[in-house]
């Protein structure tokens, strides 16, 4: 197969993921408003004309976005943390660690920064945010439970974590060592009085 026919070949190959994780690059590095449709095709090498063989429009592919922001914000990050921690204790620290774990989770934080930013100017983005936050305080408070705090206690520190974790992810004028530092911190803080 000739590199022409290789090249034809991946255009017809692309899908409505590929479209969307172009976008999710254009996201990170602007901002939803420079999401746009032309730029992203020639991005990507292929016609306007295969956008709309997978979307309706633009909002049909952001859409898309928030929907694997949603997938890989809430439930791959789950699975993460439960498979590398034994414990409540861990997992709690885990998660506040997420932001600073590696160049593809920094990464993930500049997504979400420009995601909160958006939801500042979009319902269907604040839906999304909303149904993210809820779902990941409400993964904390059960680890908390599980630590021995009463309901009330575990929620308010399931707030204080996911508060810390959205401050330390946007701190980048903080060297790392300090930040993981600052993070040991509040965890230590977090689990003061459990029962385990």
């Amino acid at each position: 197969m000739t590199k022409l026919e290789e090249k034809k070949v991946t255009r017809t190959q692309l899908t409505r993921d590929d479209w969307a994780r172009a976008a999710i690059e254009v996201m990170i590095d602007s901002s939803v408003e420079q999401v746009r449709v032309e730029a992203i095709a020639r991005e990507l090498d292929v016609s306007k004309g295969s956008f709309y063989w997978h979307f309706r429009n633009r909002d049909d592919l952001l859409e898309a976005v928030l929907e694997i922001w949603t997938q890989e914000a809430t439930l791959s990050v789950g699975e993460r943390v439960l498979r590398r921690a034994t414990s409540p204790a861990e997992r709690v620290l885990l998660f506040l660690r997420l932001p600073l774990s590696s160049k593809r989770a920094s990464k993930a934080a500049d997504l979400e920064l420009a995601i909160l930013d958006w939801a500042r100017r979009s319902r269907m983005a604040e839906d999304a945010v909303s149904k993210v936050d809820r779902l990941r305080v409400e993964e904390l408070a059960r680890e908390f439970d599980q630590l021995g705090f009463n309901r009330e206690q575990a929620e308010f520190r399931a707030y204080t974590a996911y508060a810390f974790l959205r401050y330390i992810a946007q701190r980048r004028d903080l060297p790392l060592p300090k930040r993981m530092e600052m993070t040991a911190a509040i965890h230590r803080q977090l689990l003061q009085n459990s029962s385990q």
